[in-house]
C-alpha cells in the first residue's frame, strides 16, 4: 500500500471516521492528550521560571560564574588583566567568612559576611542591581554594614543601629582565638530572595579593625562574571593564561553549586515524570478503544488484505490514526499551555479581584467580616509578588514528542490484532 492509500483509509474508517462513536473517542483521546500537555507546560514553565530566577540570583550575588582563590591578594595589574579579557563582564576582589551576630533586641543569628573593596558597585553593577541598590547607594559603605532586610528584622536592627559580631581569628602564637567587635549598620538591602536577605551582610576593606579581626585567616577571592555563563571552560583557560603560574585555584559555578543544581534538576525531572503519567492513562484508553475499533472492522480489514495488503500495511493505518490523535492533542495542548503560562499573572490577578468582589458581596449580605488580603501572593505570606515563567524550546519539543509517542505506541500495540483478520475465515463466516 502507498502512503496516500494508507492516509485515505485512516481518514475513512479510523479514529477520525465519520462514525459518531469513533469521532467521539478520537476527540476525548485528543482532549486528554491536550490536557496533559497543557498541564505539563504550565507546571514546568512555572518551575523553570522560579528556578531560573533563583539560579540567576545565586550567580549574581553568591557564587559568581568563576572564582579565583589564593592565599595572597591579586594585584591591581592582575585584576585589570582579568577585566580586559573579552567575554569577562566583571571581576571583583573580596573575602568571606561566617560570623555570629547579636542585635539590639538580643537575638542571635549566623551571617555570611563579605568584605569588598570600596566602589564595588562600579566594578560589578549586576551585583548592586541584584541586591536592589539604587544608583546612589554604595557597595560597600566605607563605614558600617550593608545588611539584608530580613536579617535586620530578626536582629531588631535599623540603619544607625549597632550589632555585635563574633568570629574566629588564627594567629601563629595563640592559634585560633575568638574575637568580638561592634559594627554599625549603615544600610539595608533587599534582593527579593529570602535566603540572601536573611543571612548576608557586606563590609568594606576600609573597616580596618573588623577586616583584620574577622577575615585574617580566610583566602582572598576574585568573583568573575562572564557574558555567557556556560562558556566557563574556554574562559577558564583564558583566565588561567592571564594570571600565569601561581598559588591560585579556579572554580566554576557548576562545581561550586553542584549539589544544589543537581537537586533542582532532579526535582524538575521527577515532577515531569509524575505529570507525564497522564499520557500513560490516555495511552491505555487509546489502546482499548483501538482494539474495539479493530474488532468492529474485521470485515473491512479482510477486504483490504484480500487485495494484497500485508499485516504491516493495515497496522500502519491504525498507527497513523493514533499519531494523528496525539499530534492534534499536542498542538492544542501546547497552544493552550503556552497561552496560560505566559498570561498566568493576569489570570491570578483576575482571580484575586474575583475573590475580593465575592468577599465584598458576602460582607454586604452579612455573611463575612470586613478586612483581609485577597491577593493570592500577598507579601504577608509569600516572598514573591508575581509568578515567573520560563520554558525552553527543547522542553516544549520533548513534551510534545512524549504526547505523540504515547498515542503512537498505544496504537501500534493495539494494531497487532489485525493479524487475526484472515480473509478466508472472515468471508466464510460472512
Amino acid at each position: 500500500m502507498t502512503l496516500e492509500s494508507r492516509l485515505f483509509a485512516a481518514a475513512r474508517w479510523g479514529f477520525s471516521s465519520r462514525r459518531r462513536m469513533s469521532l467521539r473517542r478520537a476527540v476525548l483521546a485528543a482532549a486528554g492528550i491536550a490536557a496533559g500537555v497543557a498541564a505539563l507546560i504550565i507546571v514546568i514553565g512555572v518551575m523553570g521560571g522560579l528556578q531560573k530566577g533563583y539560579i540567576d540570583s545565586i550567580l549574581e550575588i553568591s557564587s559568581f560564574h568563576l572564582r579565583v582563590s589564593s592565599p595572597e591578594p591579586l594585584g591591581q595589574s592582575s585584576l585589570s588583566a582579568l577585566r580586559s579579557i573579552q567575554g569577562v563582564r566583571s571581576a571583583l576582589r573580596f573575602k568571606e567568612t561566617q560570623v555570629l551576630a547579636i542585635g539590639p533586641s538580643g537575638s542571635t543569628m549566623s551571617l555570611s559576611l563579605r568584605a569588598f573593596e570600596p566602589g564595588s558597585e562600579a566594578f560589578d553593577p549586576g551585583l548592586a542591581a541584584a541586591l536592589g541598590l539604587t544608583g546612589g547607594e554604595k557597595l560597600p559603605f566605607s563605614t558600617g554594614l550593608n545588611l539584608g532586610k530580613e536579617a535586620a528584622a530578626a536582629l531588631g536592627a535599623d540603619p544607625g543601629s549597632k550589632i555585635r559580631l563574633f568570629g574566629m581569628r588564627q594567629t601563629e602564637d595563640e592559634g585560633v582565638v575568638p574575637v568580638s567587635l561592634e559594627v554599625g549598620v549603615e544600610s539595608l538591602f533587599a534582593s527579593g530572595y529570602y535566603e540572601f536577605d536573611s543571612s548576608m551582610a557586606f563590609l568594606s576593606f576600609e573597616e580596618k579593625e573588623a577586616f583584620d579581626q574577622l577575615f585574617g585567616a580566610s583566602d582572598w577571592l576574585v568573583g568573575i562574571k562572564l557574558d555567557r555563563r556556560f562558556d566557563v571552560q574556554r574562559m577558564g583557560a583564558a583566565i588561567g593564561a592571564a594570571l600565569g603560574p601561581g598559588d591560585w585555584e579556579l572554580v566554576s559555578w557548576r562545581e561550586y553549586n553542584r549539589s544544589f543544581f543537581g537537586a533542582l534538576r532532579t526535582e524538575k525531572t521527577v515532577m515531569m515524570l509524575l505529570i507525564s503519567l497522564i499520557f500513560v492513562v490516555v495511552g491505555i484508553n487509546i489502546f482499548h478503544a483501538m482494539r474495539r475499533n479493530i474488532a468492529g472492522k474485521m470485515a473491512d480489514i479482510a477486504v483490504i488484505k484480500s487485495f494484497g495488503a500485508s499485516d504491516a500495511d493495515v497496522r500502519s493505518i491504525f498507527v497513523l490514526d493514533g499519531l494523528s490523535v496525539g499530534l492534534s492533542g499536542a498542538l492544542v495542548g501546547a497552544a493552550s499551555g503556552l497561552l496560560t503560562a505566559y498570561n498566568i499573572n493576569p489570570i491570578v490577578e483576575a482571580l484575586s479581584k474575583l475573590s475580593k468582589a465575592l468577599a465584598a458581596l458576602l460582607r454586604w449580605i452579612g455573611l463575612s467580616s470586613p478586612g483581609g488580603d485577597y491577593r493570592l501572593f500577598s507579601p504577608a505570606h509569600y516572598y514573591i509578588d508575581r509568578i515567573p515563567v520560563s520554558i525552553s524550546g527543547g522542553e516544549l519539543a520533548f513534551i510534545a514528542m512524549l504526547a505523540v509517542a504515547s498515542t503512537g505506541i498505544a496504537a501500534f500495540a493495539a494494531a497487532r490484532r489485525v493479524s487475526e483478520a484472515s480473509p478466508s475465515e472472515v468471508f466464510r463466516n460472512e
